[in-house]
């Protein structure tokens, strides 16, 4: 191992030597190696142009829609009104003054009162069917606190033979000594049936209070007191057999109920009263069916407003039926129709809508639709002016967007094109040498001043707009950039030549935007088809972007090949100063030996 150190023998550093010839003979790869780093810049520089003509054809599209081009809006004179208006493309232009007389309401229809099971006073008042769970804790009455157990009764007598035997609560008002007389009214003939009633109340409740035993029985206020509606009442969240109902006396039906002609079905030993609601607010009988415990009726009103009823009968089915009459709603109902909106328009009355929002079949101006908010408190409110015209702000700012875009794809081309001279120093850009991307920057600019026209040269635009000039847009002449140089020419043309500008940009032949796509569909997308030979075409990116890499790829190969013959010259090399290094140690060791010999005989 030691004669393989370098000059051990020789005194000769062969091994800087050898490093040397290696790195010299390397010179080749490393002129690869910097070609491939410029191949790498090119690469990123030509995806990055490439990026910037994807986004320049994605802004195309928006440029050829018709809706963007024609589009109309519907402005209101007092910028504060709470009514709202739109208008499509096809609207008519004008000013129109809307007057809502009156308001399109949904019909609304009151089930009958007294469809529950009356109170069990003396039953514990867990078991009261009054709309809410009663809690336990304490309630004030004029600065009593009068305590309020689930297991207490509303009104009860003990037995004064059991001492443990409790008075209900009625009873626990009356003895507490608060000069308050309580008492629960269960004659049918009193007007206050089914009702608690206090007298003496100077003060009822306190925020401290623990139990809603008052809210429970509907009491507030002070003096002469009275629950504010009947306390009985059906128990929305049990299975329909047991929820209280009066008139129910079937057990497992299995029937309908029609409201407005649709069917609704039940089961009444598996549906609830509240799954009912929910199945007749989800059908098509287009109404909101709800339980008005302050009334103690079932309430439907019409999720549409205007002048129709509301129907409600009980089904055709095979099993008892009855459930629409149990729950009071189809007899002793009280129906509070719905009404149509009436309005007039420029003066002119007799217009009438079944809902809040006018449209074109009401009042007959093509594409607005209002809609009207009543004001019952400031007249004046319900008289709007409203004016259809051009919205150009949409399409104004796809054509800024396609300006944007335009002009960054000529500023990347012109940055990564340019060769810049300074003095006698020259600098080019990466990309500076090339023939396409140059062509690019010209058949664009060239584009937008050959739209409209055919193969020969020859417009076929007859309108107002041959050119993007027409529409306020122009450049300098000297840069490949454009700008929106006058925007109320613009405006001008979208407002009185909409369809002139439509055949600019989106004819489909000589269109801009037709045109453009086209061309940098061919430009940026892997795989084009010829519309004339049906050909499948490369996308010229593609082909650019896929030779760097083979460029790339031939010089990794290159550079490898050249580093394995490197490395085996090395090799040879090596060996060849180590066996002259064993030479010159042996010539040594000889002369050494012939020294020390011949030295001995003198």
């Amino acid at each position: 191992m030691g004669l393989q150190l370098s000059g051990l023998a020789s005194g000769f550093d062969w091994k800087s030597l050898v490093d040397q010839l290696i790195e010299a003979n390397r010179t080749p790869a490393k002129r690869m190696q910097a070609e491939q780093r410029q191949n790498d810049a090119k690469t990123a520089a030509l995806n990055e142009v490439k990026g910037l003509l994807s986004t320049l054809k994605s802004s195309i599209t928006p440029l050829s829609s018709t809706e963007a081009i024609q589009k109309k809006a519907a402005t209101f004179k007092d910028t504060a009104t709470k009514w709202s208006a739109s208008a499509t493309s096809d609207a008519t232009p004008g000013t129109y003054e809307f007057k809502l007389v009156t308001e399109a309401k949904a019909a609304k229809l009151s089930g009958d009162a007294g469809i529950s099971k009356t109170l069990v006073p003396n039953d514990i008042i867990s078991n009261l069917s009054v709309g809410r769970t009663i809690t336990g804790g304490y309630i004030t009455i004029n600065g009593k606190q009068i305590p309020i157990s689930t297991t207490s009764r509303l009104d009860y007598e003990p037995n004064p033979l059991d001492p443990l035997d409790s008075p209900g609560i009625i009873q626990q008002i009356n003895s507490a000594g608060i000069g308050v007389t309580a008492a629960y009214i269960d004659d049918p003939l009193d007007e206050d049936f089914d009702k608690i009633k206090l007298t003496g109340v100077t003060s009822l409740g306190a925020s401290n209070d623990t139990s809603n035993f008052l809210q429970a029985m509907r009491l507030s206020g002070f003096g002469d007191v009275k629950s504010s509606a009947a306390l009985s009442s059906p128990n929305l969240n049990v299975k329909i057999d047991s929820a209280n109902l009066m008139g129910w006396l079937g057990t497992g039906v299995s029937d309908e109920i029609k409201i407005n002609g649709a069917i609704i079905e039940y089961n009444s030993s598996s549906d609830t009263l509240q799954s009912l609601l929910n199945k007749i607010n989800s059908s098509a009988a287009d109404v909101t069916a709800t339980y008005d415990s302050s009334q103690g009726k079932f309430i439907l009103t019409n999720k549409s407003t205007g002048n129709v009823g509301i129907t409600v009968s009980d089904g055709m089915g095979m099993g008892m039926g009855g459930l629409a009459e149990a729950m009071g709603l189809t007899t002793g109902t009280t129906l509070l129709p719905g009404s149509d909106a009436v309005f007039s328009v420029n003066g002119v009355s007799g217009y009438t809508s079944r809902s809040n929002t006018l449209d074109e079949s009401v009042h007959r101006i093509t594409g607005l639709t209002v809609i009207a908010r009543y004001d019952s408190v400031t007249e004046a409110n319900n008289t709007q002016t409203i004016t259809v015209g051009s919205d150009t702000s949409g399409f104004k700012d796809a054509l800024n967007t396609f300006i944007t875009n335009y002009n960054n794809v000529q500023n990347v081309i012109d940055k990564y094109t340019k060769v810049t001279v300074n003095g006698k120093k020259v600098t080019s850009a990466i990309l500076s040498g090339s023939t396409e991307l140059a062509s690019i920057s010209r058949d664009l600019r060239r584009m937008l001043y050959v739209a409209g026209m055919d193969s020969t040269g020859i417009t076929q635009l007859t309108g107002a707009v041959k050119r993007l000039s027409d529409m306020g847009v122009g450049s300098t002449g000297l840069e490949n950039t454009i700008s929106l140089t006058n925007s109320s020419i613009l405006d001008s043309k979208l407002t009185s030549n909409p369809s002139d500008v439509i055949d600019y940009f989106a004819t489909a032949t000589y269109g801009l935007s037709a045109r453009l796509d086209t061309m940098l569909g061919k430009l940026v997308n892997d795989k084009t088809t010829d519309a004339t030979t049906g050909n499948i075409i490369t996308g010229t990116f593609k082909v650019k972007l896929d030779s760097l890499s083979k460029q790339n790829t031939s010089l990794d190969k290159q550079i490898a090949d050249l580093e394995q013959r490197l490395t085996s010259q090395r090799a040879l090399l090596e060996a060849s100063f180590i066996a002259m290094e064993k030479a010159q140690s042996g010539f040594q060791q000889q002369s050494s030996y012939l020294q020390r010999t011949f030295s001995g005989k003198n």
